[in-house]
């Protein structure tokens, strides 16, 4: 842990707010290269002669820490998506040649850790998207979701309410958000490490895009297939959460077992 940084931080955080809160939020931009067209598996539900298909992505998991320096927590999203209409792009590209599919839905959905990949106990939420991706938007990148070649994502976002969260009791307000939010922390250990973190609260949604290598890599694409052995699930009528729960805990399933 550095401590000098972290003075500086405490010393400048309402500053260091006001420049994130300022800025829109993504990861790296790569640009993406054409590919080449080849054969491809794809699922049933795909609508080849439209050139439309449609993923459900993991645009985004909570409760780790990103590149960024960044923790999202639960709810973070929740009023953007009720509020505003996201788009799909590549590579946090802002021009109409870079839409990607038109989004049907966006949802936060419990999850265990485990189903994503992580050896942890314990649950997380992630930012489910369903979209319709659209050969007339991009057709390389069409081509890419339709060859399962895409598994990163990320979220073009813009802060809203920030917490500056600090692993040392001399800054008594820091150290308080800190107890407050990193026991749920998937990798804390990379925490520690830092000494801080930035716990985001409360964010604007604005677009959801298809990268090389996301800020936070737990953002895979789910492509859900009907076997003789394990047919889908059928969600729960109870709630709405628990419908997602068990509807993503398969498509989950599915992704990993296709890519051991």
């Amino acid at each position: 842990m550095d401590k000098q940084l972290i003075s500086n931080l405490v010393a400048n955080k309402e500053e260091a707010i006001k420049l994130k809160k300022a800025a829109i939020k993504q990861c790296d931009t790569i640009v993406v290269e054409e590919t080449t067209s080849k054969a491809f598996s794809y699922a049933n539900s795909d609508n080849l002669e439209s050139g439309i298909i449609t993923r459900k992505i993991v645009a985004n998991t909570y409760n780790y820490l990103d590149s960024h320096g960044d923790v999202h927590i639960k709810g973070i999203f929740t009023k953007s998506i009720q509020e505003n209409k996201q788009m799909h792009l590549h590579d946090h590209i802002y021009q109409l040649c870079a839409k990607v599919g038109t989004i049907q839905s966006v949802d936060e959905v419990l999850i265990s850790w485990r189903e994503l990949g992580v050896e942890k106990e314990g649950k997380t939420i992630a930012l489910i998207v369903s979209t319709d991706i659209k050969r007339s938007y991009n057709e390389p990148i069409y081509l890419q979701y339709l060859g399962n070649e895409i598994n990163q994502h990320s979220v073009g976002m813009q802060y809203v309410k920030i917490e500056l969260c600090i692993n040392d009791e001399q800054y008594e307000q820091e150290y308080a958000m800190w107890n407050k939010y990193f026991s749920n922390i998937a990798n804390g250990d990379e925490a520690i490490k830092q000494g801080y973190f930035w716990a985001v609260t409360e964010a604007k949604l604005i677009e959801v895009s298809c990268v090389i290598a996301g800020s936070n890599p737990i953002t895979p694409t789910l492509q859900p297939k009907k076997t003789k052995e394990e047919p889908i699930m059928e969600p729960s009528k109870d709630t709405q959460e628990q419908s997602l729960e068990i509807d993503y805990k398969y498509l989950i399933k599915e992704f990993n077992l296709k890519n051991k």
